[in-house]
């Protein structure tokens, strides 16, 4: 009796247990992580920080391929909570490969944190997730769930580098295919870059080519939840969900044959205004009726080669029933356990880690930096050269994440300008690109590119650097570029970008820089490039001085 007594007087003491360690690893995560998803925000909504603009056009406004992202984790959310209260999940917890996961992912978001690469934060809170799955409930949650965790990684916007030149010839495979297809119904169209020409002097600009094929990872998630709820298994849903690559392409290839139909018709912003921005839903509906059509085209292919799909019920095989009806209580209550007092120890340090890591960055820039670092008026091989701002518009700067930017043109008597770009930042990597895919898309074709090596700058022996030779009709360009990583100079923007992440790492000066002068091609590539390099040899001291 004693002990009955003891066992019924406990239960009430510790039901308040679970629901303590639920809201505990809520707040872990919500302050760990928050700063993160106001990141993402960012890169969600390029046009967000723009406060003078109207909501919809914050929203609508910029180029980004992740506008789909917001609904990405409000989607695993609701496929989660029906896959917990309708399918059959024991709780046996894998507590060595669940606090392991959890572990690694922590140490990457801290790591991620200090040198500011948003990313990878986003995917450790992926792996975090998948660690307390483990470390509370066990693999057979996880079996369940993975498809809801795997979901969010469409919303982690990854580095725009890093898949530009992919997404680059992606979109100008779909844009030359939507000619093709304008020309074939009698439309007369040209493409040059990311422009489209049509009679009577119409152009259309095909988005923002850095960008990439705008809808190919909202169509990529979008084939994922198909290919996921389909009538097909196996490999056969796999290369489903791979032919939402193609379709994405279709899809968009068809949106612009769209456009050029309606600037044809009627006029260029009729094309680039509302009926730009519907035709973007409208693809959504093409792409599903294209995978749609998929499915039906392979189960007639398999029947009609005597070897027909079993059609079977979505987890047919695993669903609840009347005697799982406590279920629910049980993955509830297993949070009263160590192994969850363990997860909620490692999501508060994840918190308490993140803030402080965050706290450390350096204010927000101003644009005077880097205007200031160079001089107005300069003296380049004994000739006086004065200057002009043209300013960067503020998408542009939207877009590369960082309010530091120079665009200054020197001029002198009888002597070609020379313009000379900065885009720098503080402790921001992103701001920095190779400029070869913007040259490109802009419609200029690239004759000549190479490494060359500026030597006799006072207190730098070589600096760097690659050129660009870029011709429009029969106007020549040329680009001197280089990188600057913390008091580097580099020509290669992997090495700035790994430079910029191991002194963020070390707290040593986490500053980056892509730094560009340009000028025109008028008697020789030769006397160009001379040009250009004496110029870049007279700034470097003073960015030196300013730029750190």
């Amino acid at each position: 009796m004693t002990e009955i007594s003891d066992l019924s007087q406990d239960r009430p003491r510790k039901a308040w247990l679970p629901a303590v360690v639920w809201v505990l690893l809520a707040i872990g995560l919500t302050v760990g992580f928050a700063h993160i998803f106001g990141e993402m925000w960012g890169r969600w909504f390029p046009s967000w920080r723009r406060e003078h603009l109207d909501f919809y056009k914050r929203i609508t406004g910029g180029e980004s391929y992740y506008t789909h992202a917001p609904l990405v984790p409000l989607l695993s959310l609701l496929i989660a909570v029906l896959l917990l209260r309708h399918t059959r999940i024991r709780v046996r917890p894998w507590r060595a490969a669940g606090a392991a996961v959890l572990i690694l992912s922590m140490l990457l978001h801290l790591a991620a944190c200090l040198a500011r690469v948003n990313f990878a934060s986003g995917f450790a809170f992926i792996g975090m997730l998948t660690g307390l799955v483990l470390l509370i409930w066990g693999i057979d949650a996880l079996r369940r769930l993975w498809f809801p965790i795997a979901l969010l990684f469409f919303m982690v916007p990854l580095p725009e580098v890093s898949i530009a030149n992919l997404n680059f010839k992606l979109k100008m495979f779909a844009a030359e295919l939507g000619v093709s297809v304008a020309n074939g119904i009698g439309i007369p169209v040209e493409r040059m870059g990311n422009r489209v020409l049509l009679e009577g002097d119409k152009t259309l600009v095909i988005a923002n080519v850095c960008n990439g094929l705008r809808t190919l990872i909202s169509l990529l998630a979008f084939g994922a939840l198909y290919a996921y709820v389909c009538r097909l298994r196996g490999l056969w849903r796999i290369g489903l969900f791979l032919m939402s690559l193609p379709v994405a392409i279709v899809s968009n290839s068809l949106r612009i044959v769209s456009l050029i139909l309606v600037a044809h018709i009627w006029d260029e912003d009729t094309a680039t205004g509302w009926f730009h921005d519907w035709s973007g839903l409208l693809i959504f509906v093409l792409a599903f009726l294209l995978m749609f059509g998929t499915e039906r085209l392979i189960l007639w292919a398999r029947k009609a080669l005597g070897r027909p799909a079993e059609i079977v019920p979505l987890f047919h095989d695993v669903r609840r029933s009347p005697e799982d009806f406590e279920q629910g209580i049980r993955l509830f209550r297993a949070a009263a356990s160590p192994r969850a007092g363990f997860a909620v120890a490692m999501a508060l340090a994840t918190a308490g880690g993140a803030w402080w890591l965050s706290q450390s960055i350096p204010p927000t820039w101003n644009e005077r930096t880097a205007q200031q670092a160079l001089p107005r008026l300069l003296e380049v091989d004994g000739t006086a050269m004065s200057s002009y701002d043209v300013p960067i518009d503020q998408l542009t700067k939207d877009v590369l994440e960082t309010g530091d930017c120079l665009n200054r043109v020197y001029v002198a008597p009888d002597a070609p300008q020379v313009t000379f770009t900065i885009i720098f930042s503080k402790d921001n990597r992103k701001g920095t690109h190779p400029p070869d895919l913007c040259l490109a898309g802009s419609g200029e074709g690239i004759v000549g590119k190479g490494d060359v090596d500026v030597k006799g700058t006072e207190g730098r022996p070589i600096i760097p650097c690659r050129e660009i030779i870029v011709q429009t009709g029969q106007t020549r360009q040329y680009h001197l570029y280089t990188y600057k990583c913390g008091g580097r100079y580099t020509r290669g923007f992997w090495e700035q970008q790994f430079t910029i992440f191991a002194n963020g790492l070390l707290r040593r000066n986490a500053s980056g820089a892509l730094i560009r002068v340009s000028t025109s091609v008028q008697t020789s590539v030769e006397d160009a490039r001379q040009r250009a390099m004496a110029l870049l040899r007279v700034a470097v001291p003073h960015l030196d001085r300013k730029l750190n």
